[in-house]
């Protein structure tokens, strides 16, 4: 990467502040659809941040919630925008061991930003809005020129409003009430609640000389003490800016607010903390006034007026209806504010992240257009890039595979058979196959933590990380289990005829979740691993090299596959899956008779196999582990003995395992080496590792523990630019 790409200032990210409770509203609000397409004031505040200049958005929510946003936000990741969770809790390791007794209600403002922290960069400064509040495009312009040109000394931005237009007629409302000092910064800011105003406005004077005077707004502080502020006082809605040293002092006073034992219903504000260090001079907060632009829901009969004022927005050309459509959703930088986060000109660069996987249960039948059940691995390939303005692919691996390049639209020109090169030239290939325009290049390095030929998709994660690396250089997008077909079939350019399984968990991946993946459309299904659940992934310390010499083992059985189905007279392995049972057993019987030995084997396994994942399905959702165990015992002993993929290293981890009170254990990925995954409970797991060092690793010389590890489902594919933004294709 050039010297000007690394001193680049970095785009500031967003924290989205979404774990409130809505009592006042009676329902939560955080997702509730108000504009005329069904937008939330949460996606019209992404929507704003990304054309400000943000690059990456952090949504702070409770553990109960994360599902439901997951699936109201997907268009708004499917428009390349970067959206990652941070939980609120009661309990936190470090900060708050063990809540008061009776706790319910979140720590406040303050400790949700601390729930955050570790998403955020240490380089980068952030911001921090309330999910449930439309602030409006000048508001987010305003803090982005504050925040990427600070006054000297000042490392916080609290953006204001007029506070008698930041209430409601349908109850009081609570308000950040700022003072200003001298010089124009905070000079203190106290939390008003039960904000109301004083009566109605009046008028004054009479004629061409008459004015209308707003009454004063009365309400009180979080002590009980009275309040009464001018109407025109300025007053904060939430939305802040900050620079990454705040963090260290924002902690340091949570611990003091929890040292002084707090009650089950007092909070930690944030608004409250930045006032007390600007009042003890440990920090200066500057001011960015917003004009009018603000609105919220905080009750029931506020949602009509907010639905009227964005709908008229609208109208006006302010916003498209559906705002994340193709050809409706921002550039990520408008071209005002380009020069503050970048040369307007700088072309895109980053990283492009893609784990491998494993497969749990299904083998060797996403080729014939059974589902499987895999989950995305917790190891990820890492293409660390820019782009170029010439079409040539540059790029350095380690030491063991050196540097290639190759023009683009030579791409169809594979390298020497087993070259690494040819995963991404099949990723350029099938882009420009599916008529992605790849005008642009892209150079640089590839690292990775995937174990190389073991079984677990390092060869796919390569495909899909430099498949992200392309389109993000060229500024194109392909939706993700569209992206995951095509670069399956790309993936048969190395001369391997596999099927859709690898490249789809990479890219549809989900942190907590394996993934059931159907075919004919393509289909992926988050399904939740059971807490206390493990998985135990251990080498058999032989490569299983898909694009070597396991190619022609691996496509032979794709190959006898489809000649027994033909030769008992079906078109679909799922009609053969999916028949009742007596029927089921029939067709067993009669391939047993008509088929040759080998093809009768590997017949029995594919329909066998198929009916264990849908049985494995439900056992993972019922949190029925010796029932998903049993079902990896027998699909290793189908591999093994019908389908003929596991080897004696594979068998010898899979009898350890067991022995060592793992529920079940098998053999993922294509076999002929690579590695064993074995299922147990949490406190289980380190005597499985154990046994497996002691009685298969120790008499072979020991064992690198990149090759014995136990993982966690993970996030799928994401591309990384060097501004700070993540997006997910």
């Amino acid at each position: 990467m050039t010297v000007e790409a690394a001193d680049r200032p970095e785009r500031p990210a967003l924290v989205i502040l979404a774990a409130g409770q809505s009592t006042r509203f009676g329902r939560p609000k955080q997702l509730e659809r108000v504009g005329p397409g069904g937008g939330s004031l949460l996606e019209y505040a992404v929507y704003d941040a990304v054309r400000a200049g943000f690059g990456r958005f952090v949504l702070v929510v409770r553990e109960s919630q994360r599902d439901e946003f997951e699936t109201r936000l997907a268009p708004v990741r499917a428009a390349g925008i970067s959206l990652s969770f941070a939980r609120q809790r009661l309990a936190d390791a470090d900060l708050v061991p063990l809540p008061p007794p009776g706790r319910v209600r979140p720590w406040g403002t303050g400790f949700a930003v601390l729930s955050a922290a570790t998403a955020l960069s240490r380089r980068a400064p952030f911001a921090v809005c309330n999910a449930d509040d439309f602030y409006g495009r000048i508001a987010y312009e305003g803090l982005a020129h504050a925040l990427a040109a600070p006054p000297p000394g000042i490392r916080a931005f609290a953006v204001t409003y007029s506070l008698a237009d930041t209430l409601s007629a349908f109850g009081g409302v609570s308000r950040g009430l700022c003072e200003e000092g001298p010089d124009g910064t905070l000079l203190r800011m106290t939390e008003g609640l039960d904000l109301r105003l004083d009566g109605g406005a009046q008028r004054t004077g009479g004629g061409a000389d008459a004015a209308v005077v707003r009454p004063d707004v009365v309400g009180c502080t979080p002590s009980g003490a009275a309040i009464r502020v001018g109407a025109d006082s300025q007053a904060c809605m939430g939305l802040w800016g900050f620079f990454p040293d705040i963090l260290p002092l924002l902690e340091e006073r949570f611990r003091d607010f929890v040292a002084a034992s707090p009650g089950t219903e007092d909070e930690f504000y944030l608004s409250e903390t930045v006032s007390y260090l600007v009042v003890a001079e440990r920090t200066r907060c500057g001011l960015v006034p917003a004009g009018k632009g603000w609105k919220g829901v905080t009750f029931p009969g506020d949602h009509e007026g907010v639905a009227v004022w964005l709908r008229q927005l609208t109208e006006a050309g302010a916003y498209p209806v559906d705002l994340w459509t193709p050809h409706a959703h921002a550039k990520p930088v408008r071209s005002a504010q380009a020069s503050l986060f970048g040369p307007p000109q700088a072309l895109p660069g980053g990283v492009a992240t893609a784990p491998g996987r494993i497969n749990l249960i299904g083998e060797h039948i996403d080729y014939n257009g059974l589902p499987v059940l895999p989950m995305a691995l917790d190891r990820h390939v890492n293409v660390d890039f820019e782009a170029v303005a010439h079409s040539t692919v540059e790029l350095e691996g380690d030491s063991d595979h050196g540097s290639f390049a190759f023009r683009l639209e030579r791409a169809t020109e594979s390298a020497p058979r087993g070259h690494w090169s040819n995963y991404v030239r099949a990723a350029a290939r099938g882009l420009l196959d599916h008529g992605v325009e790849l005008k642009r290049g892209i150079r640089g390095t590839v690292t990775g933590t995937v174990p190389v030929a073991e079984g677990l998709s390092s060869s796919s994660a390569l495909v899909v990380a430099s498949a992200l690396a392309l389109l993000y250089a060229n500024e194109e997008q392909v939706e993700a289990l569209e992206l995951a077909a095509l670069l399956a079939r790309a993936e048969r350019y190395v001369g391997l005829q596999g099927g859709g399984m690898d490249q789809a968990a990479s890219l549809c991946g989900k942190e907590g979740h394996a993934l059931r993946i159907d075919f004919g459309p393509l289909r992926v299904t988050p399904v939740p691993v059971p807490e206390g659940w493990r998985w135990v992934v251990a080498s058999s310390l032989a490569r299983a090299e898909k694009a070597g010499a396991v190619r022609e083992l691996y496509n032979e059985r794709r190959a006898q596959c489809a000649e027994a189905l033909e030769r008992v007279g079906r078109t679909s392995w799922l009609e053969v899956v999916e028949a009742g049972q007596a029927e089921f057993e029939t067709i067993l019987a009669g391939a047993r008779r008509s088929l040759p030995l080998t093809l009768s084997r590997r017949f029995r396994h594919v329909a066998t196999e198929g009916r264990r994942v849908i049985e494995a399905e439900r056992a993972l959702r019922d949190g029925e582990m010796a029932s998903f165990g049993r079902l990896m015992n027998e699909s290793h002993a189908s591999l093994r003995d019908d389908f003929g993929v596991s080897t004696q290293a594979l068998d010898e981890i899979v009898g350890v395992a067991r022995e060592a009170g793992a529920a079940g254990a098998r053999l993922t990925g294509a076999g002929f080496g690579g590695c064993a995954v074995a299922l147990c409970r949490a406190d289980e797991a380190k005597g499985v590792i154990e046994a497996l060092i002691d009685r298969f690793y120790a008499p072979r010389g020991g064992v690198d523990r990149r090759a014995l590890f136990v993982a966690d489902p993970s996030g799928g594919a994401t591309v990384t630019s060097e501004g700070g933004a993540t997006c997910s294709d």
